[in-house]
């Protein structure tokens, strides 16, 4: 279905980006990505062993524009890669969940510095994950292993902290992905308890998105999370491969599934300079293809398209949000 529609709200997919490659054009187990200026996008690949990993500078036009970053503990380097995001200067902040770090670039990749240390204390990172920018130009920081969320300066002086490991309201386990509105309300994917929530800056919970007693709007395993400009929420349930969608108040909507029936021009490409695929391909049933398989972080830019990154196909599939949408009466 190329369309979907509910509760007033139409989401149109449009196409994909993106292709499986260990370096260049394309990218490996992408784990987040980032919107920058001018329509570029930048993409973290977390790849395998001791390949794959860099940043990944690309358009919505399919358009490779470099790449930085690689494996290793030195400096401009990261292991385990985990989430990404840009501050106000457009700086680019990569978290790296094996050195419990976060290291900074410049908006074309050059490495500028880098922070944090291991440990369980106050301003100390247990393997960093989702990391996002508030209005004020704070960092926030999943300190996943630790069970909790922390602010810092941008050159990782320490703020403030909320969460702690359980399942109770507030509490976390594990938890992944972090976005924040534009009310500085901080929304984080509590991956061990198969949830979203939603805070106050002071760490008050607001709000919690997990699905009914039923089972609809069920997560299993969330691991990103944005919102829209009408306050929808949007969840990449990582466990069940679908995207969950949910109003201000929590309450579901519909989800996406995937719907790339036509390849990215880079993955087109190497098709048809293969023949053997292409016969293949003409045996076989690609609607497994189209779906998403590991949707494992999503954004939503300022026209409301929305952009989910799957680790397991290598690409991204963009959606539009149609505003104002009315059904038409008809009359039978």
């Amino acid at each position: 279905m190329l369309t979907t529609v509910a509760a007033g709200r139409v989401y149109d997919y449009s196409y994909c980006i993106g292709m499986y490659s260990q370096s260049g054009r394309g990218f490996w187990a992408p784990q987040d990505f980032v919107l920058g200026a001018n329509g570029r996008i930048y993409v973290l690949s977390r790849g395998v062993e001791q390949l794959g990993q860099r940043v990944s500078k690309i358009s919505f036009d399919h358009e490779f524009q470099g790449q930085f970053g690689s494996v290793g503990e030195e400096d401009g380097r990261f292991v385990w890669p985990r989430s990404i995001d840009l501050d106000p200067h457009g700086r680019v902040f990569v978290s790296d969940e094996h050195v419990n770090r976060i290291t900074i670039y410049d908006g074309e990749g050059a490495y500028r510095y880098h922070w944090g240390r291991a440990g369980s204390e106050d301003g100390q990172l247990n393997g960093p994950s989702g990391i996002a920018f508030d209005s004020r130009g704070a960092i926030w920081v999943v300190d996943s292993l630790n069970h909790r969320v922390q602010s810092f300066s941008q050159i990782g002086e320490f703020q403030s902290k909320f969460g702690k490991q359980g399942g109770g309201d507030g509490d976390l386990e594990m938890p992944w992905g972090i976005c924040i509105d534009r009310q500085d309300n901080i929304y984080v994917a509590d991956w061990g308890n198969n949830r979203v929530q939603k805070f106050a800056p002071t760490g008050e919970l607001l709000v919690k998105f997990e699905g009914s007693s039923a089972g609809v709007g069920s997560l299993k395993g969330p691991s990103g999370v944005a919102v829209d400009s009408d306050g929808d929420v949007y969840v990449t349930d990582w466990g069940n491969h679908r995207v969950q969608i949910y109003d201000a108040d929590g309450q579901y909507i519909t989800a996406l599934v995937g719907d790339a029936q036509e390849p990215s021009p880079w993955t087109q490409t190497y098709i048809d300079a293969n023949p053997d695929i292409i016969r293949a391909r003409r045996r076989t049933d690609l609607e497994p293809e189209w779906r998403f398989r590991r949707p494992v972080a999503v954004n939503v830019d300022s026209d409301d398209r929305i952009i989910v990154l799957e680790s397991y196909r290598h690409r991204l599939q963009i959606y539009n949000k149609l505003k104002d949408y009315e059904e038409p009466s008809i009359n039978l």
